[in-house]
């Protein structure tokens, strides 16, 4: 009787112990995924948003980018930007709303995922190299890239307006993507 109420006790301890340990996976499961949600929401995100001009008409954005090069050739979705949180394609690439638009002053900003089915590729773009970009209006537009930098999430100068026309890519880099590489081009004037 002793060893069949000692091996009950045992029994219920090791159901008592495997049950703490399913809870605690369970917990540790749902905490991950919930962490991983935000930093997938933020991770192209820069530390703050440089102060962008009004709205423009939409038949002026960009739709479409084409960089024969790496094989790039995505659509162009419209993603907003508030705070740490900016909206991100995952079935092509991002133009942030509130920057230039294609042929005209101003700094186009586009952005993508580093996969290397998406924007991952243009970490392999050289100065010189062409990009084309067309609008809703099928308009399209040669810029050639002048510099390829990596910068840190608080430069925020790289988004900002400028007095010429500008387009700028970017993707993330870096360990656990916490740079940002840059791509810099100027509208080819024929």
């Amino acid at each position: 009787m002793r060893i069949s109420w000692i091996k009950t006790s045992y029994s219920r301890q090791k159901a008592g112990l495997i049950l703490i340990l399913v809870g605690l996976v369970c917990f540790g499961v749902i905490v991950s995924l919930r962490t991983y949600r935000e930093y997938t929401r933020k991770i192209l995100s820069f530390s703050k948003i440089p102060e962008l001009k009004e709205e423009i008409s939409e038949d002026l954005f960009p739709t479409q980018i084409l960089i024969s090069k790496v094989r790039i050739d995505f659509p162009v979705f419209p993603a907003r930007a508030s705070g740490d949180t900016w909206e991100i394609s995952e079935k092509g690439v991002s133009y942030l709303l509130g920057t230039g638009v294609p042929g005209r002053k101003g700094n186009v900003v586009i952005f993508g995922h580093n996969k290397n089915n998406l924007f991952g590729p243009i970490r392999w773009l050289e100065k010189d190299e062409g990009i084309e970009l067309t609008n809703k209006r099928d308009e399209k537009f040669i810029y050639k890239i002048i510099t390829t930098k990596i910068v840190s999430p608080d430069e925020v100068w790289v988004l900002s307006p400028t007095e010429d026309a500008t387009l700028t890519l970017y993707t993330c880099t870096g360990f656990l993507d916490s740079k940002r590489f840059i791509v810099v081009a100027k509208l080819k004037v024929e």
